[in-house]
């Protein structure tokens, strides 16, 4: 059973008290630290198109270093072998550089986000860290993005066509406690 308590604006669940996640207080935080943040939601198209540049800008490249990669190891040879080795190890820091570093020297935007001028931005008070970059940006849309991906979008159908919600929070930021909102046009 679930009930509000009215003196500290919490929730009762099973003889818990939980917070909620946001608050003007996160508001007024984030407007300190992202002062371009128009403090609504970004629009579900725009999160797509973005997330359709990141991939465009990611695997073209990355199959380019694999299909090397195979190449060099169909041939054989302990040298072809090392190089394949680097070839992959330049996916993976590629992959961190552009789904990792960027995000975070950017303040939460990769490149598809800079371009359609959208921002990710935590819930909760709190710096996100590289590593939640690589989680949300590379594992679960990239490295897992052929299950993830269906999974996430059919939440966000289901919340928009028939729960009618129109600021939705997809999975993913629901379980790394972030948002995607809008910036303003400089």
């Amino acid at each position: 059973m679930v009930k509000k308590i009215k003196k500290n604006s919490s929730y009762s669940y099973n003889d818990r008290n939980v917070k909620p996640t946001f608050s003007t207080e996160t508001t007024r935080s984030l407007a300190k630290d992202f002062p371009d943040i128009v403090n609504e939601n970004a629009k579900s198209g725009k999160r797509v198109i973005a997330y359709a540049i990141d991939l465009l800008t990611y695997v073209p490249i990355a199959g380019l270093f694999h299909f090397t990669t195979l190449n060099l190891r169909q041939v054989g040879g302990a040298e072809n072998e090392r190089n394949a080795m680097y070839m992959m190890l330049a996916i993976v820091v590629y992959a961190l550089l552009l789904f990792g570093y960027l995000p975070n020297k950017w303040q939460g935007q990769t490149i598809g986000k800079k371009l359609l001028k959208i921002r990710m931005v935590p819930i909760n008070n709190q710096k996100v860290e590289f590593s939640k970059y690589i989680i949300r940006e590379f594992l679960i849309k990239i490295v897992l993005g052929w299950i993830c991906v269906p999974v996430i979008l059919a939440h966000g159908l289901y919340k928009k066509l028939f729960e009618k919600q129109d600021n939705i929070t997809l999975l993913h930021d629901k379980l790394l406690q972030t948002r995607v909102v809008e910036i303003s046009q400089k």
